[in-house]
Parts: structure tokens; C-alpha cells; sequence
């Protein structure tokens, strides 16, 4: 797990300061070690040392140290947080001199045992126990058709230098960040914005577009845009190919990845079994690290399963120390989970960690925790993961495994009834309805009247809305009078017609995109490397491909996984129906303590916005009415204020 660096100059250029520079930004990401690599077309790459390169790696290769003033054509920058070979083999940029290959690569191949192995039958033969290794051989061997090899998370930049092309790639669900930008002089592809900001050409400008949907409604990177026009986010599943022979800068995008359902046509039994086995196989591949590995632990579904299948995996292999886990925690009993993780701590035997996030905290660490977001974040919440990450650093933990990307699979969060309720009356699925809406009675004394209108809307189009109650009609009208000018346009979310449509959604636009940038954003900022097997594309592959009543049943979320885990699990948490996932108790703040600094932070983004952006007038009730009681709680204040401290970032 790293951060990288890659420059391409329209011309040579003796320019490397900028890679110094744009790489020592990231040291967060990779403090164990730094390397360079610069090259000019004809020539043979050179590697190089930085001021943070391990004395070790430095005697052990002989490296010069980069300085200003070397000329390039393509140059690498990498600060490495070494997980796997934690000898000088393992430093990077690294270089496949034979296939006249070099890479700066983040992330993890977690397969890449067995896919050495193949590749040792085909007559390779490996100078380290690295993954970066294994993928420069693969590379050569299959081009860009090895990606379709690799289990894990990655981003990475390739040179080809005896081909003259560059590809730079990002793994199947974009867990790993790769973010570029172009100018007249350089294209800069780099693991984190503010690695950009660093451009002496870069000049901030506004998203604006992006930054009133935020604003209005929390979305966050649904597109393959920033905050910051001219930054682009690699989108998930592609690659950037680009010919060095060109005297432009122009590239090409790939589509290499299509998430294609394995249709299920088997029991549910059955498919509760392969549940099991697959999320099985994935944690097991999570735990490959020469570094301890430990587990976040809220005390949900998703994370109490991913600790106990570990704990049933090391102690299979003689290892029953117990992982240590991190939880988040809280005085006031509505936002503690703690009495839920203990029951976990107990059955695996766990060593764990607790941090409790405060207000006092949010204030002293609000600063650095939006500089290293690089964008604004939704509401306190991606603070308390922040807060989590940084009890793990202080644990001497740098790899944890993570419940990402589970609930996205697995309706997890609401909002999927609307679309459930549609497939099934498109489908004709009668009986299966008339089960959801009975089980929908008995738990809350109705019927979902308004589910089941605005699916009839959605199944039958205009031959219905008319004559349904205005107030049960889909409209993508919303007013939005704290802001200034016209309503944000595009900020809507489509109407899915299926459950699995929905699930697809939230996969690939909200709110899984942004809560994985928040992820690893959140870790590398205390140098830790956080793993998903949730999100383990096989496993992917299965859960999207499952009948919609296997994981949404009788009202009940995440149906089969509950099912999977029965005796895995404690009963407490299988049967866990109000799970509140990563929440700081930001109403009581707003109302409570901070309401002081609440009030004083959106006084401040008004006198910033109120001639552009917001509605001073309209903002400042808005959140003083809420602070009384007369509007119903949501994020606006946390959005505004984030967005303005963001915005005034250096």
C-alpha cells in the first residue's frame, strides 16, 4: 500500500523538482521508504533515491539521490508502506529491465501466489516475494489481459519504454484512488488531488456544478469529476493508454472490467453455502501480509462476520493469539455499539481498541482531517472513521480488514423498497408482494401505501400518475432555498425499476464511490493499508446475480448473509435489525456543545458564498431552526461549513 506519482512531459524537461515535491505531500501514505524513476525515450530508465529512501534500500542498490534539474521525459515518484517483502526487493519504482517494463503501483494483487506460480511454470523466475514483482511479469507476459487475473486492489502506472507506451490502471471498484490531469506541458496521474495542487501551473477552479449538488444533497463523487475542474478520477475498471512516441499529451480510456451477475439458479441453502465459502476465501487472501493484520469492529453484521470468519482461519493454522481490532465508541448510549463488538471480542477471543471521537476532537483535528479527505465529506461520520484509523496507527496496526462495500450488495441501507417493490410488480411476481406487504404490516401496523403507489408509478408510467395522490408522486423537483441562483441540475437519483438495479446504483455511483475514497483517504492518513473483502470481485459477481428475495426478504436487509453467518456469528448480531454504521452524535453537537462554533463556522462560509453560492439569509435560518427544534436534523450545517473550510484549504 503506497502512494504514487507518475509526470509526462509534452517535451523533455528538466524539471523534477515536481516530482519531489508532489511525492514528499504523500509521505503520509508511505513513510517507510521513497524512490523515483526518470526516463527519457532511447534511454534506459534510472532509478533514483530520495530524501526518505531507507538507508538499507540506498547501500543495497546504490541509488543516486534525485535532485533538481534531471531531465525527463516520463518520471515516477513512490512513497511506500511496505506490507509484503519488507527487504530493499520490494522498493519502488521498480524495474523489469528484461521486458523493458516499470511501475509505480499502490495497492495490493492479493492472488498474486498463485498467480506466480503459473507464471514459474511458463519459465519466469522471481527476485523478490513481492507483488509488484508479479505484476511486471504478468504484464509481460499477457499485457493488459492480466488484469482480468488479478484479485485485489490496485492503481497503478506501467512504462513500456521499449514500446514507448504508458498505461496507467485502476482496479475493478476503484478501492484505490488514481486521479489525473492535463495541461499544455504535463499529464500528472497521482493517488491524491493535493499531489496536483502541487503543479506550479495548477490554478484552483471551481467545480461549480458539482459543488451545488453537494451542497443541496450531500452527493459526492457519483461522477468521474471533482471539486476542481480540469482533476478527473480515473473511473473504476479502466485504463489510460498513452503513446510516448506522440508529441501531444493525448491519451486513451479502456473500459477493461464489466461486473456481469453469475445468475443464481440454485436453493437458497445452497446459496447461503457459497456465501459462506466466498466471503471465506476472501478474507483469507486479506490476511496475506508479512505486517500484522488487525479488523475495524463496529459491531455490525458486515464486521463482526469479517472478524469471526478470521479468527476461525488463524486458528486453523495454530494461530490463536486473537486479532486486534479497533471500535469506535461513544458515551451517549444512542450512538454506542460497544455492548454489540464486545460480543464478538468475546466469542474470537479479539484484543481490542477503543477510541471515542468527541467534539473537542472534531475541532482540533477538523483541519488536517479536510486536507487529507482532498474533497469535502458528507457529515461527521467519515470523522469518526478518521478517528478509528488513528487509534489503529497508534496501535502499531498498518493493515486492517474493513466491512465496505457489503451494504451496497446486500440492501443494507433504505430507500431499496420503492425499487423492490417495482421489480416485483414488473415481473409479476404477485405472491412475493403480497408476502412483503403482510410482513410490512405486522412489523409496523400498515400497509406501505406509499411504496406501493410510487412503484405502480414507476411500473406503469403516466397510465397511472394521474390519478395518484399528488403527494405519492415521483417528481424530481426539489427546492433548495438556502442556495443562491438556479437549482443544481443532475443531482437526482434515476428510478431504478428493480432491487438489483438499485444495488447497481449504489455500487457504482452513490454512495460507495465516495465512502471508498473516504476509506482510504481516512487510513493512509495514519499510514494504515485497509482491506475490503466485501468487495472481493467474485464474491461481487455471486451477490449481484442472487434472486432479489435472497437478499431482501420480509423486510429483512442483508437476508442471506444473516443466513451464512448462522452459528459464525453471535445471535445478538445476527438478528441486529438497527445497525447506525460509522455516526457521531452531530445533532447533539449542533444543539449542545458546538452550537456556538456551528453558528461562528456558517457566519463565516456566508460571508464567503453569500454573494454566489448561498442564500445568506435563508442559510442562517435554516440552521438556526434547526438548532430550535423547528426543522428536522440533517448534514446542511456540517456540508457548508466543510465545504467552506475545504475551500480555503492550502
Amino acid at each position: 500500500m503506497c502512494g504514487i506519482l507518475s509526470i509526462v512531459n509534452r517535451k523533455i524537461d528538466a524539471g523534477s523538482e515536481k516530482l519531489i515535491k508532489a511525492s514528499a505531500i504523500i509521505k503520509h501514505r508511505g513513510p517507510d521508504d521513497e524512490g523515483f524513476l526518470t526516463w527519457i525515450p532511447g534511454e534506459r530508465p534510472i532509478v533514483w533515491a530520495g530524501n526518505d529512501t531507507a538507508d538499507s534500500t540506498r547501500q543495497h542498490w546504490k541509488y543516486n539521490k534525485l535532485e533538481t534539474g534531471q531531465q525527463f521525459k516520463v518520471g515516477f515518484g513512490h512513497r511506500r508502506l511496505s506490507i509484503l517483502d519488507l527487504s530493499p526487493g520490494g522498493h519502488q519504482p521498480m524495474n523489469y529491465g528484461e521486458a523493458g517494463l516499470a511501475i509505480t503501483f499502490n495497492g495490493e494483487v492479493y492472488n498474486y501466489l498463485e498467480i506466480k506460480a503459473e507464471l514459474e511454470k511458463l519459465g519466469q523466475r522471481f527476485n523478490t516475494t513481492t507483488d509488484t514483482e508479479v505484476i511486471l511479469h504478468a504484464w509481460a507476459t499477457w499485457g493488459p489481459d492480466c488484469l482480468n487475473k488479478f484479485n485485489g486492489m490496485f492503481a497503478f502506472v506501467i512504462l513500456d519504454y521499449k514500446k514507448n507506451q504508458l498505461y496507467a490502471v485502476r482496479d475493478r471498484f476503484g478501492v484505490k484512488p488514481l486521479y489525473y490531469y492535463k495541461n499544455d506541458d504535463n499529464l500528472y496521474l497521482a493517488s491524491e488531488i493535493k499531489q496536483i495542487r502541487t503543479c506550479p501551473d495548477f490554478k484552483v477552479d471551481l467545480n461549480e456544478t458539482l459543488a451545488r449538488q453537494f451542497l443541496a444533497t450531500g452527493a459526492v463523487d457519483h461522477t468521474d469529476g471533482t471539486f476542481y475542474n480540469g482533476i478527473t478520477s480515473l473511473t473504476c475498471g479502466h485504463y489510460i493508454h498513452m503513446n510516448l512516441d506522440s508529441d501531444t499529451l493525448d491519451f486513451e480510456i479502456k473500459k477493461w472490467y464489466t461486473l456481469k451477475p453469475a445468475e443464481w439458479s440454485g436453493s437458497f441453502d445452497d446459496a447461503a453455502g457459497q456465501f459462506r465459502k466466498l466471503l471465506t476465501d476472501a478474507v483469507s487472501l486479506r490476511l496475506r501480509s508479512d505486517v500484522k493484520v488487525g479488523s475495524c469492529l463496529s459491531g455490525g453484521l458486515d464486521s463482526s462476520s469479517i472478524v469471526c470468519i478470521a479468527a476461525d482461519l488463524l486458528k486453523a493454522k495454530g494461530d490463536f493469539a486473537g486479532q486486534e481490532t479497533v471500535t469506535a465508541c461513544y458515551e451517549n448510549a444512542k450512538y454506542d455499539e460497544w455492548k454489540f463488538a464486545e460480543e464478538v471480542i468475546k466469542k474470537t477471543n479479539a484484543h481490542p481498541h477503543r477510541t471515542f471521537p468527541s467534539f473537542t476532537q472534531l475541532q482540533e483535528e477538523i483541519d488536517s482531517f479536510i486536507w487529507h479527505q482532498d474533497e469535502p465529506t458528507g457529515s461527521t461520520s467519515q470523522f469518526s472513521q478518521w478517528a478509528v484509523f488513528k487509534a489503529t496507527n497508534k496501535a502499531g496496526l498498518k493493515v486492517m480488514i474493513d466491512g465496505q462495500g457489503a451494504d451496497e450488495q446486500l440492501a443494507g441501507y433504505g430507500g431499496n423498497d420503492i425499487p423492490y417493490y417495482t421489480g416485483l410488480m414488473k415481473k409479476a411476481k404477485i405472491l412475493a408482494l403480497i408476502d412483503e406487504v403482510n410482513h410490512y404490516k405486522k412489523a409496523n401496523g400498515s400497509i406501505p401505501k406509499g411504496f406501493l403507489l410510487a412503484a405502480m408509478q414507476l411500473t406503469f408510467g403516466k397510465a397511472i400518475t394521474g390519478i395518484l395522490p399528488k403527494k405519492v408522486q415521483i417528481t424530481n423537483k426539489r427546492t433548495v432555498d438556502f442556495l443562491q441562483g438556479t437549482e443544481p441540475a443532475g443531482i437526482y437519483k434515476s428510478d431504478a425499476l428493480s432491487l438489483q438495479e438499485n444495488l447497481f446504483r449504489q455500487l457504482y455511483s452513490e454512495p460507495l464511490p465516495a465512502l471508498l475514497r473516504y476509506e482510504d483517504h481516512n487510513s493512509m492518513a495514519w499510514s494504515v493499508e485497509s482491506r475490503t473483502p466485501f468487495l472481493d470481485y467474485k464474491f461481487v459477481e455471486f451477490t449481484m446475480g442472487l434472486p432479489e428475495r435472497f437478499v431482501y426478504k420480509n423486510g429483512i436487509r442483508k437476508h442471506i448473509l444473516r443466513a451464512a453467518m448462522h452459528n459464525v456469528i453471535p445471535e445478538a448480531i445476527e438478528n441486529r435489525k438497527d445497525k447506525m454504521g460509522f455516526v457521531t452524535p452531530e445533532e447533539l453537537w449542533l444543539k449542545g456543545e458546538g452550537k456556538s462554533w456551528f453558528l461562528n463556522e456558517m457566519d463565516l462560509a456566508c460571508r464567503q458564498f453569500g454573494s454566489t453560492i448561498l442564500n445568506t439569509a435563508e442559510t442562517m435560518k435554516y440552521t438556526r431552526d434547526m438548532i430550535d427544534g423547528k426543522r428536522p436534523f440533517d448534514f446542511m450545517p456540517w456540508r457548508i461549513i466543510c465545504f467552506n473550510k475545504w475551500y480555503n484549504t492550502k
